[in-house]
């Protein structure tokens, strides 16, 4: 793509603003920095956004925002590989993701709308979509909604919202069970069930010489309640999914669904286990519910 002179300059300078403030930039902002007239800016921006390197966000606290079309032309790498999808009847709408989400009726006493800004084609969506926007990328937040309004020409979705959750941004180590009781594996299920018993737990790792070999559930020994007197080792699961203590707790949610496990067992750089974190645990920190002295290191 060529561009000329100015509009390599003025593109650079958006990108500059937008980095440093993290909000749409106003033409006159641009005009200050480059010391030019504001007028100059406003001819050159409709050029810019008719070459869809750049996008207009409407209203006071509008303005300017570069697309990921924009870093390329400059050769600056994709800042768009963050994408927030949106999805209708279950299913992702290609070529479309979200820029901007504004709340704009949240004191109202009887429902709440939402102004969603997308790059892409606004006529995907019809009056009456039932859609889902999100995840976004920092605090994992979902909106469903049914759209009631459409704006064509700024790319403006107006939803009825329905519900939002979010996950939030925390580490696995930060909020997982740090007291690990772990089971021999030549323990026998009734042994460990009375451990578990005794210490209100429902599954514990299983360790031999220091070295993780396996977990152990209530669920597991409640399928052998006959032969209660079997051996751990013959019973355990064998294939033991580890999480990283700084991964987030968006990250362990996504490994118990795709594996169908309710909990990860807490690993450190050298593999030793620090904790373990449980599907129940992370429910409980979406409802608002944090562990006790908790604190988190970002």
């Amino acid at each position: 793509m060529e561009l000329t002179v100015v509009q390599r300059e003025i593109l650079q300078e958006l990108i500059n603003l937008y980095r440093e403030k993290n909000r749409p930039i106003k033409g006159t902002e641009i005009a200050l920095r480059l010391n030019r007239n504001p007028g100059t800016i406003r001819n050159q921006m409709q050029a810019l956004r008719a070459l869809d390197l750049v996008d207009g966000v409407p209203g006071p606290k509008g303005g300017y925002v570069p697309t990921s079309k924009a870093y390329r032309a400059l050769g600056l790498g994709d800042e768009g590989e963050i994408i927030v999808p949106i999805y209708k009847e279950g299913k992702k709408v290609e070529g479309v993701k979200v820029v901007k989400i504004e709340f704009d009726t949240v004191s109202h006493e009887k429902y709440c709308s939402s102004k969603i800004h997308i790059e892409g084609d606004t006529k995907h969506f019809n009056i009456g979509d039932i859609i889902r926007v999100g995840p976004t990328y920092h605090n994992k937040i979902i909106i469903n909604g049914k759209v009631i309004g459409r704006d064509d020409i700024h790319r403006i979705l107006l939803i009825d919202v329905l519900g939002v959750s979010s996950i939030p941004n925390v580490k696995v180590g930060d909020v997982g069970i740090k007291e690990v009781y772990t089971i021999n594996p030549n323990s026998t299920l009734k042994e460990t069930a009375k451990l578990f018993a005794e210490k209100y737990i429902s599954g514990a790792p299983v360790v031999d010489n220091g070295s993780l070999v396996g977990i152990i559930s209530l669920h597991d020994i409640a399928k052998n309640i006959e032969n209660i007197n079997k051996s751990v080792k013959d019973v355990m699961r064998k294939d033991v999914l580890t999480i990283h203590k700084d991964e987030k707790i968006y990250d362990a949610l996504k490994i118990m669904n795709k594996n169908n496990v309710g909990r990860l067992v807490i690993v450190d750089d050298n593999n030793k286990i620090v904790g373990i974190i449980t599907r129940t645990d992370i429910l409980k920190i979406i409802s608002g519910k944090f562990p006790e002295n908790f604190k988190a290191n970002y």
